[in-house]
């Protein structure tokens, strides 16, 4: 077994280093790594409808998509991440969770956090959340990785996923909220960096066969090829999204305009607008002009002054 940790805090290169792994080595591994603030989403989640856009856009925070399902989890520098990379034998998948994770868990033991496995694969401390996890199954390997709360800004966490989900419709996965804490409340005074250390110390002494690996500069290279052609695009981050519908009521003094959009691919696909307001333009002509253009950052105000514009011409 090989251990990793990432010279990476962009989450795209961490993220790309994951495909990287899977297809690049050929033993197990366990790696960790440490993100600069952004929101994770699960391959299969709708991501305008999982991040508060506004919220992450004001705060520079970038939004990924993995490979793996789930749901949508806030990273930053007070997170410790981990995975493990292990070929496919036949294991029931909580067996292979807690056998990589058991060296994380006695750690925390070690230092006096009363953690236990429970739910879904997740890891608790006291009743609370501590790890969200999440998976990934090729034909031969599986994937687990999950993120550990250190000393996570709670604000950021509740801010860029908080988004009004009544406007929302779709069949995608949605992030299952949970009472969460910091590890660090609860832990020996000590660094995130110190903390990871002391992961990596139980983790050699468990699986004897295990050696550090630094990542050569080949490698470097074409993980962070992967983040820039791939992970780091909108077409993968938000062109993946599911089909969905979007409804958002804007009210103006002459008159409240209704709009509902369905989007596929991140593209709007059909604009259709409602409302009791009166203009010299015909509501089909707005949304014919909205249809076909992409769902993106900057759509908002786009559409603010199309309706806008709309109202000006009321007789």
């Amino acid at each position: 077994m090989k251990c990793i940790v990432s010279p990476f805090n962009s989450c795209y290169c961490n993220i790309a280093s994951e495909e990287y792994y899977l297809s690049h080595f050929d033993e197990d591994l366990f790696y960790l790594y440490i993100n600069a603030p952004c929101v994770v989403i699960g391959k299969n989640q709708n991501a305008f409808a999982e991040v508060n856009r506004d919220y992450v856009e004001e705060h520079h925070i970038d939004v990924v998509r993995r490979m793996s399902g789930g749901g949508a989890v806030y990273h930053d520098l007070g997170n410790l991440n981990y995975g493990f990379i292990t070929k496919n034998k036949g294991k029931d998948v909580s067996e292979v969770f807690k056998e990589f994770t058991a060296p994380i868990v006695e750690t925390l033991r070690n230092l006096g956090a009363n953690v236990e496995v429970s739910g879904r694969n997740d890891i608790q401390l006291d009743g609370r959340k501590i790890s969200g996890t999440a998976q990934y199954h090729s034909s031969s390997k599986v994937l687990f990785h999950g993120t550990l709360l250190f000393t996570a800004d709670m604000d950021a966490v509740e801010g860029s996923l908080n988004v009004s989900r009544e406007k929302y419709e779709d069949k995608t996965v949605k992030s299952v909220r949970a009472r969460v804490v910091n590890l660090k409340d609860h832990l020996p005074p000590m660094t995130i960096e110190e903390f990871a250390e002391n992961i990596i110390e139980k983790t050699l002494e468990a699986f004897p066969d295990v050696e550090r690996y630094e990542l050569t500069e080949e490698d470097k290279t074409a993980i962070q090829k992967l983040a820039d052609q791939k992970y780091s695009t909108w077409d993968w981050v938000y062109g993946n999204s599911m089909e969905f519908t979007f409804r958002n009521t804007f009210r103006y003094p002459m008159g409240t305009v209704d709009l509902h959009l369905r989007v596929a691919g991140g593209m709007i696909e059909e604009a259709r607008i409602y409302g009791d307001f009166f203009g010299k333009l015909d509501a089909s002509e707005i949304g014919e002009r909205l249809s076909g253009i992409a769902y993106e950052k900057g759509l908002r105000r786009r559409l603010w002054r199309t309706l806008t514009y709309l109202i000006i011409c009321s007789v």
